[in-house]
């Protein structure tokens, strides 16, 4: 009956040129990116608390890099695993926000084993674990999962392409002799005295 204006056969779809980002390529991309999270999280914290001014001066640290990264690469994999267990997504943040806890907890810890500090120290906070995380930041956390599922999915389809080759431009043709503008650059003397 009716028009049928659906599809009735699977329309494939060529795949993307280029390769997937490798596993370091996605460590270093996450990485950076949490850097910048920190440093927008802690300027906008700062500035919220008194602790800092208008100009949204934020900061991190250089250990945050491999923190970040290692976490984020955790992430792609738990969040795989918790997606096919059929968790909802709010459910899926807050396992997330659990990871993030331990993750930070973790590297934490190993700072302090490792230099004998940790260069974030959350002691000051009724919330505090150790001074290596602050229950408080529990919401923070799981916003942050939320967030990650989309951004996670977009790097696993990110794929970077060989740039094509220059195109070599054709040769132009020499004139022909008959297409000059100019006669013969050799005029007989003849020729001009008459």
């Amino acid at each position: 009956m009716g028009g049928g204006g659906g599809k009735s056969a699977a329309v494939a779809t060529a795949e993307p040129a280029g390769d997937r980002l490798s596993l370091v390529a996605r460590f270093a991309v996450y990485g950076l990116l949490g850097w910048g999270i920190e440093v927008l999280f802690t300027s906008l914290v700062d500035a919220a608390t008194g602790a800092g001014d208008v100009r949204l001066r934020g900061y991190s640290y250089v250990w945050m890099h491999p923190v970040w990264g290692v976490g984020l690469l955790l992430g792609e994999k738990l969040s795989q695993c918790f997606q096919r267990a059929g968790l909802g997504r709010a459910t899926r943040a807050v396992l997330g926000m659990a990871v993030c806890f331990g993750v930070e907890y973790s590297a934490g810890a190993l700072l302090v084993a490792l230099i004998g500090r940790c260069p974030w120290d959350y002691s000051a906070s009724v919330w505090n674990v150790n001074g290596l995380i602050r229950l408080d930041y529990a919401p923070f956390w799981w916003m942050c999962c939320l967030v990650y599922e989309p951004l996670g999915s977009l790097m696993r389809r990110v794929r970077i392409a060989a740039p094509e080759p220059e195109p070599v431009p054709e040769p132009v043709p020499e004139p022909q002799a008959s297409a000059q503008l100019w006669p013969s650059s050799q005029v007989s003397v003849t020729s001009l005295s008459r």
